[in-house]
C-alpha cells in the first residue's frame, strides 16, 4: 500500500525509515543584503555572567543568525568600549548594546539599544520586564524577535513553537509542543491511545484525531485553554477520519471523512453549529486539506487524475482546479502565511522531497536533495522556513530549512516525530 493509502486510511501507522543513515551537512546561506550586527558583551547586574553567556548571548547570537535577514558580526570585533566608529570599520551596520539586571526579588530587567554605526543614531530601544521564573534564553527570544521586527517589519519567531506528535510506544502517540530552539518540551496530550493530526488556530486552541475511544474522532478546544471534548462525530461512528486543519478565523474544521468502499472526501465542520458539509464527492481518496489565509480556499491532495495530485478548490468545492503538473507523486500541501506560495512533496526514485509552488509565477521549486526522505512540511509564521520530518539519521525527527534549501537544522535529537505546525505560541 502506498504512503498515500497509509496517510488517509492507517493514520495509526507511523512511516517507517527506509532509506541509509546518512551524515549530518548543515549549510549556511550568505547573502550581501543581510544586515551586519555587531553587539557588545551584556552589562550585567545581580546576574551570574556565565549564564548570560550561555543562555542569553550564545541563544541570542543564534537566533539572529537563523533569521536569514541579520549576520552576526563575528570577526575583527572591537572592545566593549571603542567607539561606534570603530564597530563600523569592523563591518557592523546597526551596533546592539544590552543591560541585564536582577532586582531584590529575583525579578529580571532586559534593556536593549541599538545605533545605526553610519549615522551614529539610535535605530531601537526597548526595555523588557520579567519574573524569576522566566528562563533567560526566552528574553534573547524577544529581543531577537523585536530586532528582526524592526529591521523588516514583521516580528521573527525565535519565539515561537512548534507541535507535532510523537511516538511514546507501540500504538501510543500524543501531541507536544517545543520551542523554536529545540527546548522546553511539553507533552500536551495524555490519552494513552494513537492522537494524531495535530492543529492550532490562530488564537492557541487545539485540534486533533485520536483513536482514545476505539474508533476515530476529532477532539480539541471550543475555547482558549479550554477543556478537550469531542467535537465531531457529534453522534455514532464518524467513519475514518484523519487531517483536521483549523480555518484562518478559527470557526471552522477542515477534515477528511472515508467511506466503507475506501473513498475519502474533504469536509468542513461548522463548530457554531456542529454541522458537517461535504466538499468533494467522488470514487477516490481526497485527503490533507489546508486553508489559504483568507479562508476561501483550500488546497488538498486527490488521486482523481490517477496518481496523488495537489488540487485547490473555493472553501464551498467550486472551481476545482489541479495544481502541480511534474511528477507522479505530490502531496500533503501547506499554503504559506501571505498566500503566495504553496509547499508540498513530490516523490522521486522511493523517496520524498520538499517542493514550494510560488502561485504567482506558475512554477514549483525543489528544496531538500539527498538520500533520505524529506515530509510534512509547514511554514513558519515569518514564511522564512519550513519545518518537516526526515528519516536522515534513521527514525523520524524534525527540522527546518530556509527556502533556498542550503540551511537544513536539526531541531533536536528526538525520534518518533511526525506532523509539525509551526505556530506563534499558545
Amino acid at each position: 500500500m502506498t504512503r498515500f493509502l497509509i496517510r488517509t486510511f492507517l493514520c495509526a501507522l507511523a512511516a517507517s525509515g527506509l532509506f541509509a543513515q546518512q551524515t549530518e551537512v548543515v549549510l549556511s546561506a550568505t547573502s550581501s543584503a543581510k544586515l551586519v550586527l555587531g553587539m557588545t558583551s551584556p552589562k550585567v547586574t545581580g546576574v551570574d555572567e556565565a549564564s548570560v553567556a550561555s543562555e542569553f548571548t550564545a541563544v541570542l547570537k543564534r537566533d539572529l543568525d537563523e533569521t536569514g535577514v541579520i549576520a552576526m558580526l563575528s570577526e575583527r570585533l572591537p572592545a566593549n568600549s571603542a567607539p561606534v566608529k570603530a564597530w563600523k570599520e569592523a563591518g557592523a551596520q546597526w551596533l546592539l548594546n544590552t543591560k541585564l539586571t536582577k532586582a531584590a526579588n529575583g525579578d529580571l530587567q532586559l534593556e536593549a539599544s541599538a545605533l545605526d554605526t553610519a549615522a551614529e543614531k539610535g535605530v531601537f530601544t526597548r526595555t523588557y520586564n520579567a519574573n524569576k521564573i522566566v528562563p533567560l534564553r526566552y528574553l534573547a527570544h524577544y529581543l531577537a524577535d523585536d530586532l528582526v521586527g524592526r529591521l523588516t517589519g514583521e516580528k521573527g519567531v525565535a519565539s515561537s513553537r512548534i507541535v507535532f506528535v510523537r511516538q511514546l510506544s507501540p500504538g501510543v502517540k500524543e501531541i507536544f509542543q517545543v520551542d523554536r530552539d529545540g527546548a522546553g518540551l511539553v507533552q500536551l496530550t495524555r490519552h494513552g491511545s494513537l492522537t494524531l493530526s495535530p492543529t492550532v488556530a490562530v488564537d492557541g486552541r487545539l485540534a486533533y484525531i485520536t483513536y482514545k475511544g476505539g474508533a476515530p474522532e476529532i477532539w480539541g478546544q471550543r475555547r482558549k485553554d479550554g477543556p478537550h471534548e469531542k467535537f465531531y462525530p457529534t453522534s455514532g461512528a464518524g467513519g475514518m477520519l484523519s487531517s483536521p486543519v483549523w480555518s484562518p478565523d478559527g470557526k471552522r474544521l477542515a477534515f477528511v471523512q472515508g467511506d466503507r468502499r475506501g473513498n475519502t472526501d474533504i469536509m468542513v465542520l461548522d463548530l457554531a453549529t456542529n454541522r458537517a458539509r461535504r466538499l468533494t464527492d467522488g470514487n477516490g481518496i481526497n485527503t490533507e486539506p489546508c486553508w489559504n489565509p483568507n479562508g476561501n480556499q483550500i488546497a488538498f491532495t486527490s488521486d482523481r487524475e490517477g496518481g496523488p495530485q495537489v488540487f485547490l478548490m473555493q472553501d464551498d468545492g467550486s472551481n476545482l482546479r489541479r495544481l502541480t503538473g511534474e511528477g507522479q507523486y505530490n502531496a500533503s500541501p501547506a499554503w504559506s502565511p501571505n498566500g503566495a506560495m504553496v509547499a508540498y512533496v513530490s516523490r522521486f526514485e522511493g523517496k520524498f522531497d520538499l517542493f514550494v509552488y510560488k502561485l504567482g509565477e506558475g512554477k514549483a521549486y525543489q528544496i531538500t536533495t539527498g538520500v533520505s526522505t524529506s515530509e510534512s512540511p509547514a511554514w513558519s509564521p515569518d514564511e522564512r522556513r519550513l519545518v518537516f520530518t526526515s528519516n536522515r539519521f534513521g527514525s523520524s525527527q524534525l527540522f527546518t530549512s530556509d527556502l533556498s534549501g542550503r540551511q537544513i537544522l536539526r531541531l533536536m535529537d528526538l525520534a518518533g516525530c511526525q506532523s509539525p505546525r509551526w505556530i506563534r505560541g499558545r
